[in-house]
């Protein structure tokens, strides 16, 4: 393989990973679903996730990670966030570059860990460039061209606007090409995060939360990465993904109501919440079935 068929394989892996999908076909189709919303997410989505390959080439980290798409997917996110949240200057453009270099060391430092940061990394540092871009003089508040394009939609279209919510993407087409992305890759991860937005549309409705937020998706995304995240081909993946959604669905409740900004902070407490109850479950199986497998 030459090294542009590998510059361009790690830049594609780098969008599927976003919903933990290393697959060249998902991550074109996530790319294509963000240009078909906004061309200027896109494009930062692209140029974050270039600088974050270049960040981790240059710091030496392992080639195999950086071709899987483990340094782009959070770049990538920082990129899209910062396009859906702020008019283009060079501040924001300056910060782009900032977030997905940072990005790439603190990947770096978890992958060395071993410790699973999910889409921590974008969530910290969008936060910490939401924060100082909105100081005065330094970049205008604005907001994405298509956020949701279809209204009066019954909750089986949920699922399209809440898959599309997970990169900032509004439109019912761009939501159902992510779900395609995944289910390319993955049906069994793809139907689990369909399912997991009928359990989080259901706890929103439970809670009276508002109807045309549930419609949009704000309150399901998290719920289809941890879906995603927790699939499985044995009948207990049934029960983690359960217990993620209802982690992540009330603290992405919580924060909403709290006024603060969630991102997919949501989703990555679940998995750290639900990713030990995992591993005791196996440990205690393990006793009682000694020769079983356990993933």
């Amino acid at each position: 393989m030459t090294k542009l068929k590998i510059f361009i394989s790690s830049l594609l892996k780098g969008f599927g990973q976003i919903m933990l999908q290393g697959n060249v076909v998902t991550g074109l189709l996530f790319i294509i679903a963000i240009f078909y919303d906004s061309p200027a997410m896109g494009l930062a989505g692209i140029g974050n996730n270039v600088v974050a390959m270049l960040t981790a080439k240059v710091l030496k980290f392992k080639d195999e990670d950086i071709e899987a798409g483990l340094y782009g997917f959070n770049a990538s996110l920082i990129g899209v966030a910062l396009v859906f949240y702020f008019q283009l200057n060079v501040y924001v453009i300056l910060a782009m570059v900032l977030g997905s270099i940072l990005s790439a060391l603190f990947m770096g430092f978890a992958i060395t860990k071993k410790i699973p940061v999910f889409t921590f990394p974008f969530v910290v540092i969008t936060l910490i460039l939401l924060f100082i871009l909105s100081m005065p003089d330094l970049a205008l508040r604005t907001g994405p061209e298509h956020f949701v394009d279809i209204e009066d939609m019954d909750d089986f279209l949920v699922q399209g606007h809440a898959f599309g919510q997970v990169i900032f993407q509004g439109s019912l087409l761009a939501g159902l090409m992510f779900f395609l992305g995944v289910y390319i890759n993955s049906p069994i991860a793809a139907l689990y995060a369909f399912v997991s937005v009928i359990v989080s549309v259901f706890i929103s409705h439970l809670g009276q939360e508002n109807s045309e937020m549930i419609q949009e998706g704000i309150f399901s995304f998290n719920a289809v990465l941890c879906g995603i995240a927790l699939s499985g081909p044995r009948s207990k993946d049934g029960l983690f993904v359960l217990i993620s959604v209802i982690v992540s669905t009330y603290f992405d409740l919580f924060l909403i109501h709290n006024g603060w900004t969630t991102l997919t902070l949501p989703f990555v407490v679940a998995m750290w919440c639900t990713l030990p109850i995992k591993a005791l479950w196996n440990r205690v199986e393990m006793k009682i079935f000694p020769s079983k497998t356990y993933v």
